[in-house]
């Protein structure tokens, strides 16, 4: 599936392991959900692919309004889904008002990878100051709502090269947690049982960049 990127400076931190490289949107995605947009909105990051198994093209979308003399900055992240009776063929399933951060005021940038793969959203986030530190959401269809289905984060001590990275399958009922030097094939794993205290959607994590289930 294809990750697609309307702003060429966001940053795509991540291990290359984990992540495949941005393109610029296609002007034929954008035409496609243009009449879908919210007044006063622009897209930021656009992801398609196949989420509700119709053999046609979604979209996962991050739009922003900038900040005016009444109003102020804010973002969205909107599902588009395939629907024959909608207008364009695509209809907003959902959108979530709080889950995508705005950029900290000296202009780091926190949204960092945006796809569909699989059937499921995967969102990624580089915390302020956080050098090659990341967390990433993935999230599954479930009825007419989106559900956390993993959950990973992933911190580097830059001083030392010391890393720990917590992996979360909320779909197993398992937390993996690995620990060690950067530079050091041997290290430290644990793993758990979990069960996660609430069903999660984008829209009850108000703080993605601090947030664990």
């Amino acid at each position: 599936m294809r990750a697609l990127v309307i702003v060429s400076l966001l940053p795509c931190l991540m291990a290359a392991s984990q992540l495949q490289d941005s393109q610029p949107a296609a002007t034929t995605d954008v035409a496609a959900i243009q009449h879908l947009l919210p007044k006063k909105f622009s897209i930021l990051n656009l992801a398609s692919g196949e989420l509700n198994s119709d053999g046609k093209l979604d979209y996962v979308v991050v739009v922003e309004r900038l900040a005016s003399e009444t109003k102020p900055a804010t973002r969205r992240l909107l599902i588009m889904l395939s629907d024959p009776d909608a207008d364009g063929g695509l209809k907003i399933a959902q959108q979530y008002w709080r889950f995508i951060p705005l950029p900290t005021p000296e202009g780091e940038e926190p949204l960092a990878y945006l796809a569909i793969n699989k059937g499921l959203i995967e969102v990624q986030f580089k915390p302020p100051n956080a050098g090659r530190s990341y967390v990433t959401y993935t999230f599954k269809p479930e009825g007419h709502r989106f559900v956390l289905s993993s959950f990973q984060r992933y911190k580097v001590k830059p001083a030392t090269g010391m890393f720990n990275e917590t992996v979360i399958n909320l779909d197993q009922g398992e937390r993996e947690v690995t620990s060690g030097s950067m530079s050091s094939p041997r290290h430290m794993k644990k793993v758990e049982k979990f069960k996660a205290s609430q069903t999660w959607t984008p829209c009850r994590i108000d703080d993605p960049l601090s947030f664990e289930p």
